[in-house]
């Protein structure tokens, strides 16, 4: 594992081939849809944000205060219902209901982020809700009951596994936290403040966090450790480890294919989010009630972008709002395949914060992306476009000859009057027109 102040030359991981490789890779229910390359119609079209709302089971405080379960759901349906002091019931993209497992999760809102990224788009995967609804179990999971994010660092070592040998590959991560409104390197926790930056040829970063070359799954996951115990936590009356910062894990691939020096760049943002929060109900106090400002208005700011695109009407997006916003500028309507994971208690003392969260689930489903194979042509695949664009040119210059020709002759003809020649020779000065 090198860091890039350490890396020389980055760590190329080369396919190898094996005719007794398993599939570590959870197996999906559905049928896996692969996505289209850019000279197929349907690469880069407009797609919404999928959204999966997972219901997780009552808390023991829940159960030792005698709370109810008030949320029903049909997964065969993607539907929810919540029969509270308020009744709503809404469809999403998929439904995982309180016996959901971890697998059933990565299957229903990952899965197929992870494979558009494996061919070449952009992706972020999210976990939205209030505190204490389990988006950290939803993402990192435990060693046993493993996350999103391990369970994709698996898919796409398994990927590179199983691709052939001409395909050589460069993976680069990097594990940040937003704490009351300022960036740091969870790697190099010392690295603190950064700023968020934007240019044509890198789009939205930020500058200063520490980027890792990685050749083993293994060492992903050490990092992912060594990164959990700098991330800000404390304990409220809600959740016992609560969240204090919003943590972003970034995956950068490139892949090179070293037959036609073709190459594939493409980013993947899994952000874990921290809840909403209600002070009265978390007891927060002091620092943790600083904190709890900080998430409650950086949320806000991520409620007002997704009601602003979803709106179809406003003219200004307020991305600049917070440093969230800026940072998932591309995830939320932008040149990226995103999956948004709703995070809710079934719990009747939770019955304002989980409609809450759904409306903004359903608000996010509204959002168009419009994403695209990131691929850099090689030279040789510039110089067989460009000798087809030169045979095109030749075949219209040798048209527009002929016809200039005929045209020339017809004009001679057309002198003694005749009007089917006329009317030939205003045939043929059109055709000229329209194919200049």
């Amino acid at each position: 594992m090198q860091s890039e102040a350490d890396a020389g030359v980055p760590p190329v991981v080369r396919a190898q081939s094996s005719n007794t490789l398993v599939d570590s890779r959870p197996a999906s229910p559905h049928p896996t849809r692969r996505s289209l390359c850019p000279s197929e119609p349907g690469s880069d079209v407009e797609k919404g944000i999928s959204v999966v709302c997972r219901i997780r089971p009552l808390s023991s405080k829940e159960s030792r205060d005698g709370d109810s379960v008030i949320v029903t759901t049909d997964e065969d349906r993607a539907w929810m219902e919540v029969a509270g002091t308020e009744k709503l019931a809404m469809n999403f993209d998929a439904v995982v209901g309180i016996n959901g497992s971890q697998e059933d999760v990565y299957n229903m809102a990952a899965k197929q982020v992870v494979d558009d990224f494996l061919e070449g788009f952009n992706g972020t995967i999210f976990a939205y809700g209030q505190t204490g609804a389990g988006k950290t179990f939803t993402m990192e999971g435990t060693s046993d009951l493993r996350g999103i994010v391990p369970r994709t660092v698996c898919a796409i070592f398994d990927f590179m596994e199983r691709a052939g040998e001409n395909m050589q590959f460069m993976i680069q991560v990097s594990f940040m936290e937003i704490y009351n409104e300022k960036i740091r390197d969870l790697i190099c926790p010392e690295r603190d403040n950064l700023k968020v930056r934007e240019d044509k040829a890198k789009g939205i970063w930020v500058e200063g966090v520490s980027q890792h070359y990685i050749t083993t799954e293994g060492e992903v996951m050490d990092l992912l450790q060594l990164s959990a115990s700098a991330r800000h936590t404390s304990e409220t009356l809600m959740n016992m480890n609560s969240s204090r910062s919003h943590s972003i894990f970034q995956i950068n691939l490139e892949q090179t294919n070293t037959l036609d020096g073709s190459r594939k760049l493409s980013k993947l943002y899994m952000v874990d989010l921290a809840g909403s929060e209600l002070c009265k109900k978390t007891g927060a106090q002091g620092a943790t009630l600083n904190e709890a400002k900080h998430i409650n208005k950086s949320l806000s700011a991520l409620s007002n972008v997704i009601y602003a695109l979803s709106d179809g009407k406003a003219t200004h997006i307020p991305y600049r709002d917070s440093k969230l916003t800026r940072i998932l500028q591309e995830a939320i309507g932008g040149n990226c395949r995103t999956a948004l994971i709703i995070c809710c208690s079934p719990a009747r003392g939770n019955e304002a914060e989980t409609i809450s969260t759904m409306r903004f689930g359903s608000r996010a489903k509204r959002v168009k992306n419009r994403a695209h194979i990131n691929k850099e042509q090689s030279s040789a695949e510039l110089k067989v476009l460009l000798s087809e664009c030169q045979r095109r040119n030749r075949d219209l210059a040798d048209r527009l000859a002929a016809k200039e020709a005929e045209l020339s002759a017809l004009r001679a003809l057309s002198s003694d009057g005749g009007g089917a020649l006329q009317g030939r020779v205003a045939q043929l000065q059109d055709q000229l027109l329209t194919e200049r």
